[in-house]
């Protein structure tokens, strides 16, 4: 009787983790298919909200709290205000920080933390670029050393390299170089399961037509 009650627990247990899992990778998978579609920072602050909402319902899972915290960084860069910036980050740091709990060492979460801390320099980067600043590229590079292959950390390092003038250590020479080599990295990448990160190839591919010097069809050298 003691054994038929123990295969009766287990086989209970196991079906409620399979409804879970196929619950929970239903959930994602709709939730994934919108992030492409959306526009505007409005749409992906409720996308956002969303993935809290599976998150809360599975907390032991690091993917919801990931892109909870990506949508919010996506949203802070399409509105490009100030007064909205830190408030939402603020949700974004505190979900990458839960990821990171969940899944320590992970690339990808180091480099969605690098986000955070650069859209937080946005908001006075007078003020606040040489101190966070810092932090950001320590943060990046550590991403860079637990996964050399990840192509969004080139990328994120490229956008950062690009927009900074020279004279502090960046340059469109140094972005492109960035761009180039997540460019190579996407070639080879392959992501861990089709939850998991697999964003940026397009946007490199628009920076990587900003490093390609036009052509004038007259004289066939590069435009001024």
């Amino acid at each position: 009787m003691k054994k038929l009650l123990i295969i009766l627990t287990l086989a209970l247990t196991t079906s409620t983790v399979f409804a879970q899992s196929a619950k929970y990778n239903d959930a994602m998978t709709k939730t994934l298919a919108e992030m492409d579609t959306l526009k505007s920072g409005d749409q992906f602050m409720a996308l956002a909200n969303k993935f809290e909402r599976i998150a809360l319902a599975e907390k032991s899972m690091w993917l919801p709290y990931y892109y909870s915290a990506l949508a919010r960084c996506t949203a802070v860069f399409i509105y490009n205000d100030n007064a909205k910036t830190d408030a939402i980050l603020d949700v974004a740091e505190k979900h990458a920080k839960i990821a990171d709990s969940l899944q320590p060492k992970n690339s990808e979460i180091l480099v969605l933390r690098s986000m955070v801390l650069g859209g937080r320099i946005m908001v006075d980067p007078m003020t606040r670029g040489q101190s966070l600043g810092m932090q950001s590229m320590m943060v990046m590079n550590e991403a860079m050393q637990i996964d050399p292959t990840n192509p969004r950390a080139y990328y994120m390092l490229g956008q950062s390299l690009f927009y900074t003038p020279p004279q502090f250590g960046g340059g469109k020479e140094q972005g492109c170089a960035m761009f180039k080599k997540s460019k190579e990295n996407y070639a080879i990448f392959k992501p861990a399961s089709a939850l998991h990160p697999n964003w940026g190839e397009d946007q490199v591919d628009e920076m990587l037509k900003q490093c390609t010097p036009a052509v004038d069809p007259v004289t066939g050298g590069e435009k001024e």
